[in-house]
């Protein structure tokens, strides 16, 4: 009598087990994936800056002769620090610094206003000024995907199974701070 029943116990632990190691790996996977496309999101982002920043020389050249050249010299050392930031991006596997996303937002947003009030002064039917301004949308939605990614990460190591899974495979330590989407204005989209 008592055999039946210890079969009937021992199988379905055999498949508790099978389905709580599948629960677990799956959300750990899920959860190395996340972590992936953070870094291809990140990567777009510094890769349609990094296209921003090429054609910046361009339009200063442009610059119509009533720019002054402390204009001019502020939105090549802009530039410039946009790209040191940019490097330090790509450097490293790891979550940004949320100091060095700081630093990025304030140089992008000056950047933004330089390239905003030097497209206006060249025009805004000129078709460098419809690049740039083409190139900015696409590094909006660059930076949008990777605040996407950052904020399902987040959430999955609060949720069940991830908030387990999170603490056991030491994922929880990763925190990718989010891009304020306000630097790229007064190119955005309000």
């Amino acid at each position: 009598m008592k055999k039946p029943w210890l079969t009937f116990a021992g199988l379905c632990s055999v498949v508790l087990a099978i389905v709580l190691l599948s629960v677990i790996f799956g959300s750990y996977t899920s959860m190395l994936r996340s972590k992936n496309r953070i870094n291809t999101g990140k990567n777009l982002l510094v890769q349609d800056c990094r296209n921003q920043l090429d054609l910046v020389p361009k339009l200063v050249s442009l610059a119509p002769k009533t720019f002054s050249d402390e204009t001019v010299s502020r939105i090549n050392d802009t530039a410039q620090q946009l790209g040191e930031i940019l490097d330090s991006f790509r450097a490293t596997e790891a979550p940004l610094d949320p100091d060095l996303v700081a630093a990025f937002e304030n140089t992008q947003a000056r950047l933004a206003k330089d390239m905003d009030v030097l497209t206006a002064a060249i025009g805004k039917d000129h078709s460098l000024s419809k690049e740039m301004y083409e190139l900015y949308l696409k590094t909006i939605y660059s930076a949008k995907r990777y605040n996407k990614e950052a904020l399902y990460f987040s959430t999955r190591k609060t949720v069940f199974p991830g908030l387990f899974t999170a603490r056991w495979f030491h994922l929880d330590e990763l925190n990718f701070p989010r891009i304020d989407l306000d630097c790229f204005h007064p190119w955005g989209l309000k």
